[in-house]
């Protein structure tokens, strides 16, 4: 499928992209007295910044695509845009009055007019009290104005706007079907309510195998949703791991067409990622890359990971701000041209303190070298670890960063001691270094560049 991008201004996404010329969409950015430094692009779940030069110029190239929906963020504001392969735009307008000033120049500037002045009407929540034939009833009409005025714009000769607008408006009415039950549940005060077949029948309708649909947004949110709704024997999973995976094997198995399915598994992945991070998601894993292939979703995929993947080796450590016993602050930044070696203990875990002798002698061994011993507790009793670091016999730097820290939850440690290693630079060489009391990290410290 041909809707994935390649950026020329953009550092994150420079590289790995080609595509024949007809395929390129170009956008030409022109902010007059910006309120940022940047405009945001947003395509499907991918946000795509922009820096915007001395001149308030910026310019997105979208390669080997047909068709594409995209919000344009500048500020607080934002326009929605549709551009095709082949297009060469422009885009101007003033900082902090972006919807007021906007001029969009190209084939598709009456399109852009529509969808910044157009919307779609839904029905009042209070419709959700009607039986499920009278509701669906009247969402279709909704749905039939809303094609009424597509069609009356006369939009039947640019691009495939047409026909992308129509699965537009299509699935985000079915959206509506989609939430029918809880709505109904809700505002019928009916919690026995139950859909019946007639529900899940016209719910599995709207799945359908379309390429061209799958390049939209709210085919991709409505058939994730579906996927869940359809599979009877999950659809009472509530928790949002469990669901994914479900819905992912449901889509894996429903889902003949290979481009397609990538498209729902990507979508249902990238959206877990997105909220709720990478933590224990094996399963999900397994499915995602058994399936997708498409070079360009992976980068996505793996952009989006590595946004949750603070800690991985050879990225910059995420900071601190810590005390020691008198009150003085310190931030890693403090410790900038030695190796450190840092110890996240408490004062109440007895396999810390197993390894404080150990510590101990690492520290002697050391004592000329370019490293630094950091130890940083995370006792919830701040008063019970400044006990122990004034009775003495501690070894390094001793500093408290307290429980739940911005940086314990970084390197996701959940259980201590925990040892980290860090570069001269404040690099990560090890995110779950050994301990002192093994034998191998004396060796690894030795064999450490410049350490003497």
């Amino acid at each position: 499928m041909k809707y994935w991008y390649c950026l020329v201004m953009s550092l994150i996404m420079a590289a790995g992209c080609s595509g024949s010329a007809q395929d390129e969409a170009v956008l030409d950015i022109k902010v007059n007295a910006p309120v940022a430094g940047e405009v945001v692009v947003v395509h499907h779940n991918d946000m795509i910044p922009l820096i915007l030069d001395s001149e308030g110029y910026a310019q997105l190239r979208l390669a080997d695509i047909d068709a594409s929906y995209l919000k344009v963020y500048h500020g607080r504001e934002f326009l929605k845009l549709y551009v095709e392969g082949g297009d060469n735009a422009s885009l101007s307008f003033e900082g902090g009055r972006m919807g007021r000033t906007y001029v969009f120049e190209g084939e598709k500037a009456p399109v852009v007019k529509y969808l910044n002045t157009v919307a779609l009407v839904p029905l009042p929540d209070e419709d959700f009290a009607l039986g499920f034939e009278e509701y669906s009833a009247k969402l279709a009409e909704k749905e039939n104005d809303a094609v009424k005025i597509l069609k009356a714009n006369g939009f039947s000769r640019i691009g495939d706007f047409e026909k992308m607008e129509l699965g537009r408006i299509r699935y985000s009415y079915g959206a509506a079907l989609l939430m029918y039950p809880t709505g109904h549940m809700l505002m019928s005060r009916d919690m026995s309510y139950r859909p019946d077949e007639a529900y899940y029948g016209l719910i599995d309708g709207y799945v359908v195998e379309d390429e061209m649909m799958a390049s939209l947004d709210e085919y991709r949110s409505f058939v994730a949703e579906a996927m869940h709704v359809l599979d009877a024997a999950n659809r009472q999973v509530r928790e949002i791991y469990p669901k994914t995976v479900a819905q992912m094997k449901y889509a894996a198995d429903r889902f003949q067409n290979d481009a397609v399915r990538e498209v729902v598994l990507h979508h249902i992945a990238t959206t877990y990622v997105d909220n709720f991070g990478v933590k224990d998601i094996t399963e999900m894993e397994n499915l995602y890359y058994t399936y997708v292939k498409d070079a360009a979703m992976l980068e996505s995929m793996k952009a989006k990971y590595d946004r949750w993947d603070l800690s991985r080796p050879g990225r910059m450590s995420p900071g601190f701000r810590a005390v020691d016993v008198d009150g003085k602050e310190y931030t890693l930044a403090d410790f900038r041209g030695k190796y450190v070696y840092i110890d996240m203990w408490a004062t109440w875990c007895a396999p810390c303190k197993r390894e404080m002798p150990y510590l101990k002698a690492l520290e002697e061994e050391f004592a000329d070298a370019q490293v630094v011993f950091l130890g940083l507790s995370v006792d919830k009793d701040k008063q019970a670890w400044e006990n122990m670091v004034r009775a003495g016999g501690l070894t390094g730097v001793q500093l408290y960063l307290g429980l739940q820290s911005k940086f314990q939850e970084a390197y996701r440690i959940e259980g201590i001691p925990r040892f980290i290693l860090l570069d001269q630079e404040g690099r990560i060489i090890e995110n779950d270094m050994s301990r002192p009391s093994e034998e191998v990290t004396a060796e690894k410290l030795r064999n450490l560049k410049d350490i003497r």
